[in-house]
């Protein structure tokens, strides 16, 4: 069978339901609990993609069955890590998924999927970062028909006015989570549960500092080890416990995201007045005696894991194993003072629930149909996209927005080159190519922090995907189309020495994550952000002529020294670039006229942009088609393998503030 409740249970769990409700109704007393509360979890959806797509409908299934047993008593949580960038993440971006999520963008599926099983508030777990601060309130935020994440992600110990992308989202403590809807950021929140007031408190380990993309978001304690000290953890997660106390919530659960149960246990006999803990990020599988697993998977410890807190009451840990293969559910008796009874729990009831990845309705339970319907086109994509392949890499393509936005990156490297060899099909005295950081929408591999971990995350090529029929490496046309996702049209113009450093002076005038950061190819210089910034006014005319730009080198052609132009200022470059920059996009001020311009998009043949690669997906003359393209000639064989480098050791966009020039001989 799929499930641990076997028939031969099936009248007594129903029994036991029944008589639970029945006590919980009447007011328990002596006799019984006071109040019973159905808690169902959710947690680390951050494995493989093939088993979270085939479990999932399964277990929206169980869920809807677990709520009809308790209609009015079920809290529903997840403990974070809701998702992770790849492809089932990038799948979500596909226009087929439009009607499905209101809006296409990566990620959305995920969130989409919590919303339709009903969770009512989840904790932030390290792989909701990995992207950075940013692309993580983008996701979970309302924007035009989605309607972002149905609920609050919590994390007590989370500084999110530090952060600016984060800071507009934050809103108090305390309120209601039923209200809390389209992104909404806080340390705890409230959700009334048949009458009772259940307080349920975030906590995000601050070991993320090592192994995810914080931002500016400030954790507390701060991190001066490799591990977080368990006191003055629990002591700061105490501050938003005594609140939930003096607000008179006598029930207390702690979402805590720790990457290791080991810490969420020790937490568990810090901290005062918390009743249930739901660890998070190491994956672990508790089960008590009635459970039964999936096949080579094997029991990590008693569900649940019971001990006693600071104020001398009974607290439990609770958790199951990731991608959706089990869902947590533990019967929690309270007495009326909101004191867990311990010799109420109940083995039957409680415990991992096995899911099934073969049978959407196994074990008799009805699949939500939002869930099957996002589940299914997810998989479509997949099977149509991300088994395409255009070539290979052996390396991570840095394409995280706080890398392509800040410095040169090999993936930036990769798609500048790519944009002039395909210009050079066409146009063969095309000789420099300028991007910017900001068109790079994300990497093309993996960022693997493994269940537990709490050192640096490392940084992988693509996984295999075997639903894909793809292979370890191979870079697919999802991978592409995500990264590029604007698929901007390339265009080749002529640009004089003085425009080509205007150009770069105005890439490096204002920093810090800055979509204007220039990605280049053909071309190498260097830039001290000490130096006078290039200032513009609103016709794109300087008026400040920046001082940046110190050494500029195109070819064999020294085009600056000591931030000097060399030689005649108005010798012309043959420069690819993208038509969004070239309008003046991100500020750049290219002049109203370009001289020589050449639209790829209306000249490119298949003959010509065929002639060195074989046939892409997308349309001609544009930066996906010259990626795929350049990947297939230049890398079909051989794997791609260059890795991305420390700032201090960047060739072609050299910060002096991170190293010496090195642009000139």
């Amino acid at each position: 069978m799929s499930f641990k409740l076997k028939s031969a249970w099936a009248a007594r769990a129903a029994l036991l339901s029944t008589a639970i409700l029945g006590l919980a109704a009447c007011g328990g007393g002596s006799y019984g609990p006071a109040f019973t509360m159905q808690l169902l979890h959710v947690s680390d959806a951050d494995g493989s993609d093939q088993t979270t797509l085939n479990s999932v409908a399964n277990l929206s299934g169980l869920v809807t069955k677990f709520k009809a047993d308790y209609p009015n008593n079920t809290l529903v949580l997840s403990s974070g890590d809701n998702y992770i960038p790849g492809p089932r993440f990038n799948a979500a971006n596909d226009s087929s998924l439009t009607t499905l999520l209101g809006v296409a963008e990566v990620g959305r599926g995920d969130i989409a999927f919590l919303n339709a099983m009903g969770v009512q508030a989840s904790v932030i777990g390290n792989h909701e970062l990995d992207l950075g601060p940013k692309q993580f309130a983008d996701l979970i935020k309302t924007s035009g028909t989605w309607k972002g994440a149905q609920f609050p992600y919590l994390a007590y110990n989370v500084d999110f006015t530090k952060d600016s992308n984060t800071s507009g989202s934050k809103v108090a403590n305390g309120l209601d989570a039923s209200g809390l809807t389209g992104g909404k950021l806080a340390g705890w929140t409230k959700i009334v549960v048949a009458g009772e007031t259940i307080g349920v408190i975030g906590a995000s380990s601050p070991v993320f500092k090592n192994i995810t993309t914080t931002g500016g978001l400030e954790f507390t304690p701060t991190l001066t080890g490799t591990e977080p000290n368990i006191d003055t953890l629990a002591a700061e997660i105490q501050k938003g416990v005594d609140e939930m106390t003096a607000a008179g919530i006598n029930k207390v659960v702690l979402l805590a995201h720790m990457q290791t149960i080991a810490t969420e246990k020790a937490l568990a006999t810090k901290l005062k007045n918390v009743d249930i803990i739901v660890a998070g990020g190491s994956n672990t599988l508790l089960t008590d005696e009635t459970d039964t697993v999936r096949a080579g998977d094997a029991s990590a410890g008693v569900y649940p894991f019971q001990t006693t807190s600071a104020s001398g009451e009974p607290v439990v840990v609770v958790n199951v194993d990731a991608d959706y293969k089990y869902l947590g559910r533990f019967i929690a008796p309270f007495d009326a003072k909101g004191v867990l009874l311990p010799g109420g729990f109940n083995t039957t009831l409680s415990g991992a629930w096995k899911t099934s990845e073969t049978d959407d309705t196994a074990g008799g339970v009805t699949p939500n149909s939002t869930v099957q319907a996002i589940r299914d086109a997810l998989k479509s994509v997949l099977v149509a996209k991300d088994g395409t392949s255009f070539g290979k890499t052996s390396v991570f393509l840095e394409g995280r927005r706080t890398a392509v936005r800040n410095q040169e990156t090999n993936f930036g490297n990769m798609t500048a080159d790519a944009n002039l060899w395909y210009a050079k099909l066409y146009d063969t005295t095309a000789q420099i190519s300028l991007k910017n950081g900001g068109g790079i929408r994300s990497e093309i591999g993996e960022v693997v922090a493994a269940p537990g971990a709490i050192s640096v995350a490392s940084l992988e090529p693509p996984k295999a995907n075997a639903s894909a029929n793809r292979k370890a490496g191979e870079v697919s046309q999802l991978a592409i189309e995500t990264a590029l996702k604007f698929n901007n049209k390339l265009w080749v113009f002529d640009v004089t020495a003085t425009q080509l450093k205007s150009l770069l002076e105005h890439g490096v005038a204002t920093l810090g994550s800055q979509g204007r950061f220039p990605q280049v190819g053909g071309l190498s210089f260097s830039y001290d952000p000490s130096k006078t910034a290039q200032a513009l006014d609103a016709n794109f005319v300087v008026t400040t002529e920046g001082q940046r730009i110190r050494s500029l080198k195109v070819g064999n052609d020294v085009v600056v020294s000591n931030g000097v132009i060399i030689g005649d200022g108005n010798r012309n470059f043959r420069l690819v670039t993208l038509s969004f920059l070239a309008g003046r996009g991100d500020g750049y001020p290219f002049p109203s006229v370009l001289p020589n311009k050449t639209d790829l998009t209306t000249t490119m043949t298949s003959a010509t942009a065929g002639g060195a690669a074989s046939t892409s997906t997308a349309t001609l003359g544009s930066e996906q088609d010259a990626f795929m393209k350049y990947m297939k000639s230049q890398y079909g064989t051989n794997a791609y393998n260059t890795p991305d480098t420390a700032e201090a050791a960047d060739l072609r966009i050299q910060n002096l503030s991170a190293r010496t020039d090195k642009v000139l001989p």
